[in-house]
């Protein structure tokens, strides 16, 4: 197991062991969907609007490094 991270635009970093960097983003979009994007929205991100779950995983792609 490895560790992979991901940080969004607003500076919050997320972190998760997983065997590969497949596995992390597999684990990210389980973690960020409907419910998960609209809290981290409301908390860090407060007054802006939910952004969809494809866009939110297309970030997660785009994001997630060995950390």
């Amino acid at each position: 197991m490895s560790a992979f991270k991901m940080t969004c635009v607003c500076g919050d970093t997320m972190t998760v062991d997983a065997a590969d960097r497949a596995g992390a983003v597999a684990q990210f979009k389980g973690m960020m969907d409907e419910k998960g994007i609209a809290a981290h929205m409301k908390e860090k991100h407060p007054g802006k609007p939910v952004i969809s779950v494809a866009d939110c995983h297309a970030m997660i792609e785009k994001q997630v490094v060995a950390a």
